[in-house]
């Protein structure tokens, strides 16, 4: 089934819980974890089957079920108005939770089922849409999308830098991967955490009455196999995209989402690379794109492999220049040193000139080194 993940399973057992009516309960054994999998107990296109379910939340089908798809996720049931997706698998009902912000840029559930924090089914309006066209303009006007609904969950959840979680996850995916890479990231005080998509990608935006509408809004297996631990920042959205783009194409999706995402978050503090920045979300993005290719056994993208190939250069090229951030902390704590003795100490010497002139010189000059430092950081797209 395309949402098993035939080489990161080892086996599955069953599980002690009491499962939900209509499903069985099981343990899904990975690799590196042991996952709670709920499956149908009996036929998708069956109406005894669905009319023995019992909804928790929102509204629910109606009429017969008309087709069934097995796709990433699970199985995808359709009905003449609705479609419900069923999750074998699922973090923490990331689908509902999307769902509560009633967000415009967004084709949420409007129902379902949840098990103990988990969504097991979620319910979706039928809607006409056509993909994304993948040229400037569209990508312009998802990027405008996407920032809007980060915008609103900026307004429900913004955590404070938690770079010890974000680092923790790579530390995870690295070993996980087998990648010989490592990478950690000081993140400026303007990263946030907040409510994301977790599984944004350009396919799952399509135009609506030319309106962009973002789907694949729940966790699912995805998530179940490399679960959150700490809110992520916007950026891990925006990232999720742009490492499948083009650099033109990049750089006008990443512009349009600045366009109307909270300025804080793509400061230039929250954008220095030198300070983790958005490559460092391309790097996660790209290790979790490794290990999912890995735990369905699928060819790796060549994108994937470039960028991790990379990763030593751009560090070594990051490094290089730490010799002018040395020599800027210099240039600035020397002055502000003397100046403070200057005025401060009690027998100290009236300064000349000459001395003045030179502590004004070299604190220019710690300026100017710190400017070349931050230019010199690989730029954010």
């Amino acid at each position: 089934m395309p949402w098993y993940p035939r080489v990161a399973a080892k086996s599955v057992t069953d599980a002690i819980m009491t499962p939900p009516a209509g499903f069985t309960a099981h343990v899904l054994h990975v690799r590196w974890d042991s996952l709670p999998m709920l499956l149908p107990d009996g036929e998708l296109t069956s109406d005894t089957w669905w009319g023995g379910l019992s909804p928790t939340w929102g509204k629910w089908v109606e009429g017969s079920p008309l087709s069934v798809e097995e796709n990433r996720n699970g199985w995808l049931v359709e009905f003449e108005k609705h479609e419900a997706q069923i999750l074998p698998l699922d973090e923490d009902g990331h689908g509902r939770r999307l769902s509560s912000l009633n967000c415009p840029e967004l084709h949420t559930a409007i129902g379902g089922i949840q098990f103990e924090g988990r969504d097991v089914i979620l319910i979706y309006n039928k809607i006409e849409s056509t993909p994304l066209p993948l040229d400037q303009k569209h990508l312009t006007l998802a990027g405008e999308a996407l920032g809007r609904f980060h915008a609103l969950c900026g307004r429900n959840l913004a955590t404070p830098n938690d770079e010890r979680a974000w680092n923790k996850r790579l530390d995870v995916l690295e070993p996980r991967t087998r990648s010989a890479t490592k990478w950690r990231a000081p993140h400026s005080a303007d990263t946030q955490g907040t409510i994301t998509h977790r599984n944004f990608s350009l396919e799952h935006c399509h135009l609506v009455d030319g309106k962009v509408i973002i789907k694949g809004c729940m966790g699912g297996i995805h998530n179940a196999l490399i679960p959150e631990t700490s809110p992520s920042p916007a950026l891990r959205d925006v990232a999720a995209a742009a490492i499948h783009l083009e650099p033109e194409l990049k750089r006008a999706f990443c512009r349009a989402w600045t366009e109307s995402a909270p300025s804080h978050w793509y400061s230039h503090k929250a954008l220095d690379s030198h300070r983790g920045g958005f490559i460092i979300w391309e790097y996660e993005q790209h290790l979790e794109q490794r290990l999912l290719h890995q735990a369905w056994g699928e060819n790796e993208p060549s994108h994937v492999t470039e960028f991790l190939s990379s990763v030593s250069s751009i560090q070594n090229r990051m490094y290089r220049v730490r010799t002018i951030a040395a020599g800027a902390l210099v240039c600035t704590f020397v002055p502000l040193t003397v100046l403070l003795y200057w005025i401060f100490y009690p027998d100290s010497p009236i300064p000349s000139g000459t001395e003045i002139a030179g502590i004004g010189v070299m604190g220019i000059c710690g300026w100017l080194f710190n400017k070349i430092y931050r230019h010199m950081a690989p730029m954010p797209w």
